[in-house]
């Protein structure tokens, strides 16, 4: 490796901690601020079509980490988000067709779906080129961000379904996914942390995650939803 490869190295994963520091910190900007007011407002048929669009994004890219990733702990990750969001996808699919909802990425609010959007082109752009542990590390700290990212649009809209739907299915629904986002989050957080303290002990050499036995923690979840078209 070169000196020039390994100072980069260094410098990429010294950054890994501080983003799953600030993956998991809400925006406090107008942004932040005008993205909660419209998650705060979606109808059901709005808020299942965000979560169906998310498990499709997350299916494409933990199938592009399946391939790609060097470190055992990214790959069970990856595992884990192909399990989890496909159980999410089947069961929003499901609860679409029983409730005759029709699901699409135009029933999301413009500012959720420009926000999903940007995030995954960025996070496929990045992928697309990276290899190693540089792969290993761009989609971990995609993960953190994506996640976080839900999550803040699920909390926002959780008390409005709670207080207006007439079912309590839909709301036990969006919930149970909320705590998989969550969970989902602070494991890629975790690993992030990892990542950035092996890096740190073995200098700068690599990811130092490659081989290791990572099983990751994956809390079973009954969670949703069906395939529908990207619309990108």
């Amino acid at each position: 490796m070169t000196l020039t490869h390994r100072l980069a190295l260094v410098a990429m994963f010294a950054s890994a901690a501080a983003f799953a520091q600030s993956s998991s910190t809400p925006s406090s900007d107008g942004m932040g601020s005008r993205s909660s007011n419209a998650a705060a407002t979606m109808s059901p048929t709005a808020v299942l079509s965000l979560l169906q669009q998310v498990d499709q994004d997350e299916l494409r890219l933990a199938q592009m980490a399946q391939s790609k990733a060097t470190s055992d702990k990214v790959k069970d990750y990856a595992k884990d988000m192909i399990k989890d969001h496909d159980a999410l996808d089947r069961t929003v699919s499901e609860y679409a067709s029983q409730n005759k909802l029709t699901l699409s990425p135009s029933a999301i609010p413009s500012t959720q779906r420009t926000q999903l959007k940007t995030l995954v082109q960025t996070a496929e752009q990045k992928l697309g080129s990276a290899t190693g542990s540089q792969f290993d590390l761009a989609y971990m700290q995609a993960m953190a961000q994506s996640h976080a990212s839900v999550l803040t649009n699920l909390d926002a809209a959780l008390p409005g379904l709670k207080d207006n739907s007439q079912d309590s299915k839909l709301y036990d629904l969006v919930k149970t996914a909320r705590e998989k986002v969550s969970d989902h989050r602070k494991h890629a957080d975790d690993i992030l942390r990892d990542m950035s303290k092996s890096n740190a002990a073995t200098g700068g050499s690599g990811s130092g995650m490659s081989g290791s036995s990572g099983s990751s923690s994956s809390t079973g979840s009954s969670g949703s939803a069906g395939a529908s078209s990207t619309g990108r």
